[in-house]
């Protein structure tokens, strides 16, 4: 026999699937930007060149 009870959707779930959704869309959204500028952003990073601030200061704590 099938159940007559009714199933309604809670303000609740609604909000959360909306939530979700929306969580989703975002963290693809940064993927897809990670994905595309990090190599540039790696490229940049190897070539800069670190110098010490002062160079006769050897590990002075």
């Amino acid at each position: 026999m099938i159940s007559k009870s009714k199933k309604y959707f809670t303000i609740f779930g609604i909000l959360a699937a909306t939530v979700d959704k929306k969580m989703q869309s975002l963290n693809c959204m940064i993927d897809a930007i990670l994905h595309s500028s990090l190599p540039r952003i790696t490229k940049i990073l190897l070539a800069k060149e670190l110098k010490p601030i002062n160079l006769d200061s050897t590990n002075k704590i």
